[in-house]
């Protein structure tokens, strides 16, 4: 019998967006991430128009991210992202994001999980469906709304997909005013990694918004198929320490549903299918709570079971707003994972200052 006592890892991140000139900016991959648009487009009204019309704009936001190192005696800090992301606009037809790692103490398929966004995405006229081309974050689930990068707490997506970030091409678009869809074809080998198997990755994504009153519920259904590494769950593949076991076949069916109900917000995610015909299958959620207007607390649990064994679960977090663009958070959570014969045990705290303006 194995088994990992607790262990704490902390982390600081910092986050600087700043504005480089006039029109509308972007925010970047989901409107749950903290709130990044409006100091942009504040700062590009400021600049002035550029007299060229529509889409001739840009924003940087820069971010420093560094943990004291567990175990280490003195304590030591490591930084484990320094970056700057950019999104923009090129002309009336297209805009842009590029995600640029400066440096990481990340290494491997961790990395790629965290960095990669480079893609530019092609419209024509309004309400006509959109072409993402490049590497992106798979229109998978949650992966949709939810910012992961910037949070603590990571989503079932580590395990059920074994990537985030993958190259290929995808169209998104309405099919009425309250319905949405993705469809995209990527590679399956993760960012800044050649597509040396000829394999695809199909993934397709319909959701729907419902106004229930004063309140909002957001179905979403998606479908997954194509060859994918299959973590082992005695590690973690977002630290970099994830262990692959073997690429397989992966069939994946997803339900994933986020509900409003006032200043509560219940984010859930239902995941099965199978790994080359062997059952895979698990679930995610959490409960947003808040306290006050600056201060909430988050509590959530997970489920995964695969061919190699199974892990549950459990965390609680701490939201406090210093400032409007000034967050604090703190994350306790818990895990039990088996595989064959070897249990382990594990304990993390997890704090966060997130510096934006």
């Amino acid at each position: 019998m194995r088994s990992i006592q607790p262990r704490m890892k902390g982390l600081v991140a910092v986050g600087v967006l700043i504005a480089m000139a006039a029109g509308p900016a972007r925010a970047g991959e989901s409107p749950a991430a903290p709130p990044e648009t409006a100091p942009a487009e504040a700062a590009a009204a400021e600049a002035g128009e550029d007299g060229g019309g529509r889409g001739k704009s840009y924003a940087i936001r820069y971010r420093l991210d560094v943990r004291p190192m567990a175990g280490s005696d003195p304590a030591k800090l490591e930084v484990m992202a320094a970056e700057a992301e950019v999104t923009g606009e090129a002309g009336e037809h297209v805009e842009y994001a590029i995600q640029i790692p400066a440096y990481t103490a990340m290494k491997g398929r961790g990395k790629e999980m965290h960095f990669g966004n480079l893609y530019a995405i092609f419209r024509r006229n309004l309400g006509e469906p959109t072409l993402k081309v490049g590497q992106f974050v798979i229109p998978f689930g949650n992966l949709v709304n939810y910012e992961t990068h910037t949070r603590p707490v990571q989503t079932l997506y580590r395990y059920s997909l074994g990537v985030r970030i993958d190259p290929g091409a995808e169209l998104e678009g309405f099919l009425n005013k309250d319905t949405e869809f993705q469809l995209a074809v990527t590679t399956g080998n993760g960012s800044f990694r050649k597509d040396n198997n000829a394999n695809k990755v199909v993934t397709a994504r319909v959701s729907r918004t419902f106004e229930l009153g004063d309140n909002e519920l957001r179905l979403g259904v998606s479908a997954l198929r194509g060859k994918l590494p299959v973590f082992s769950l005695m590690s973690d593949p977002v630290m970099g320490s994830g262990e692959v076991l073997e690429f397989s076949m992966k069939n994946r069916v997803g339900l994933d549903a986020e509900y409003y109900r006032g200043p509560y917000l219940v984010r859930a995610e239902l995941v099965g299918g199978d790994d080359n015909g062997r059952g895979a299958y698990g679930h995610w959620v959490q409960l947003s709570v808040p306290l006050s207007y600056k201060t909430s607390i988050d509590v959530g649990t997970e489920r995964w079971k695969q061919f190699s064994g199974k892990l549950s679960g459990n965390w609680i977090g701490i939201e406090h707003k210093l400032t409007d663009n000034r967050i604090l958070r703190l994350a306790l959570q818990s895990a039990d994972a088996s595989e064959g014969a070897h249990p382990m045990s594990m304990t993390m705290i997890t704090g966060q200052l997130l510096v934006e303006f």
